[in-house]
């Protein structure tokens, strides 16, 4: 393996974040917390254990699941983030006015193009802040170091927060949509490599109740078979997820 790759190939967990990437995310988050109040139902559901730690899935609800989970989220996690939002700055402004910005097509479009070069360029400092974990969609061996990165991050205790919803067009607002199996691939991962069943959570960010509601956890059970278990948790975390977004 050459040098590149190994570099490549590193954990994320130890990339050095730099001065001004935290002075950003500081700020950011200090003024916008305040204004960005949530309560939090059955909270209690959460049992946190630093050897097997909990995969929560979120709901996107555009980009509100993710924003409100960055400044208000009770328990502290690592994100599963779209790598085409954290590196080049150009390709994340490209990136979010595509599939964000071009379609709020009742504001002007130089608003729209102004708001997606800021916060593209707002993400790229955030993202890499909060050590995201990029997930590479169109890469299958990419995606192999978001596994691995992701397995890591599990053996040193932390939680993560994955978002796990494929909408056909845009997110809806409120609700769930079809969720994507990707995020299991993680799970049997996890199994193969600590011998533990993976803890999931679904938990639903309500944009107009300013609530997070915590579901129950689902647990990964490898004896009955990656595909049996693959349907079984996506069917159970939606339900879960489309009942809470009636709560």
């Amino acid at each position: 393996m050459s040098e590149q790759s190994t570099k490549t190939g590193q954990s994320f967990r130890n990339r050095i974040v730099s001065l001004k990437e935290k002075i950003v995310t500081g700020m950011t988050i200090g003024m916008l917390r305040p204004f960005n109040r949530h309560r939090m139902v059955d909270l209690d559901h959460v049992k946190e254990d630093p050897e097997n730690p909990l995969v929560f899935l979120g709901n996107h609800a555009e980009i509100y699941g993710p924003i409100a989970s960055a400044l208000c989220f009770p328990v502290p996690v690592r994100f599963w983030v779209i790598s085409k939002m954290m590196f080049r700055k150009k390709d994340v402004r490209a990136y979010m006015y595509e599939n964000t910005f071009s379609k709020k097509t009742y504001l002007p479009l130089f608003v729209r193009k102004l708001l997606a070069w800021y916060l593209g360029w707002l993400s790229v400092n955030i993202m890499n802040a909060l050590r995201a974990i990029p997930v590479y969609r169109d890469s299958p061996m990419k995606l192999r170091q978001t596994l691995r990165e992701s397995v890591d991050a599990l053996e040193h205790g932390e939680n993560l927060m994955i978002f796990p919803e494929h909408p056909e067009g845009k997110y809806v607002k409120g609700g769930i949509s079809e969720l994507s199996p990707g995020f299991l691939m993680l799970a049997e991962a996890w199994w193969k490599k600590s011998g533990k069943k993976l803890r999931i959570m679904p938990v639903y960010a309500n944009r107009e109740k300013r609530t997070f509601t915590f579901g129950d956890e689902i647990r990964y059970e490898p004896e009955n078979g990656y595909a049996a278990e693959q349907d079984r948790i996506l069917n159970e975390a939606y339900e879960q997820l489309a009942a809470l977004s009636e709560r």
